[in-house]
């Protein structure tokens, strides 16, 4: 018989994270791998439903006012599974939200025509902590020479302390990515208001990062990818 090879008795030590991680998995605290947090976000639950349409619609500038273009939400998977009558609960409470959003505008929020330059549902790839950090940026514009990181949220409660690492991340993507460093916010439009992280509170998520106990250490076995 042929010796082993000289790598047979090597073994790769595990890590805290898996390979690919998304922020918006980690935010509260319940570290999920990236094939189930992708999996979670498709489940056809109504919060998950409205969120994903008026991600939709603000990504796009669709004028709530513009019945062609509301109805046409109804026509994506995640409306399907609904009842004719859950989707017009679901399609009035997206309406809402967007005049919401178009009230803070000019007002809270800068005014679409002010914006110098405007990016919306930009992917982003973030190597730190040991792991590949995977998301989806909601906003990021720049009005006099100022940028601004904005992430969407429809919850009911204003819970800001949930997503600062989520922002963190953004914040620093987009710093290494694009050399520019980007107020850090949460515009909730179910309250019109809009919550702004310091420089400060988005490095502190950063380096409480490091100190993290990952997914490995809460008996959580990450999915092969």
């Amino acid at each position: 018989p042929q010796p082993p090879a000289p790598y047979a008795e090597h073994r790769i030590p595990s890590k805290r994270f898996p390979p690919v991680f998304s922020p918006s998995a980690y935010r509260k605290g319940e570290p999920l791998a990236l094939s189930q947090a992708l999996e979670a976000e498709t489940l056809p639950e109504y919060p998950r439903a409205l969120g994903t349409l008026v991600h939709y619609a603000l990504a796009r500038n669709l004028h709530p006012g513009d019945e062609g273009a509301m109805r046409a939400l109804l026509l994506q998977e995640v409306a399907l599974p609904f009842s004719e009558e859950e989707q017009e609960r679901l399609l009035a409470e997206v309406r809402l939200l967007l005049w919401n959003h178009r009230r803070m505008l000019g007002e809270v929020l800068p005014a679409l025509e002010n914006r110098e330059e405007d990016h919306a549902e930009l992917p982003l790839v973030l190597p730190l902590g040991g792991t590949v950090w995977y998301g989806v940026l909601d906003r990021l514009y720049r009005v006099g020479g100022r940028w601004y990181l904005e992430d969407y949220k429809t919850d009911q409660r204003m819970a800001p302390e949930h997503y600062r690492l989520q922002l963190a991340l953004y914040r620093e993507a987009v710093r290494r990515a694009w050399g520019v460093e980007a107020e850090g916010r949460l515009v909730y439009l179910r309250h019109e208001r809009v919550h702004v992280f310091s420089p400060e509170e988005l490095q502190e998520a950063l380096l409480e990062l490091e100190n993290a106990p990952g997914i490995l250490s809460q008996g959580l076995e990450p999915d092969l990818l």
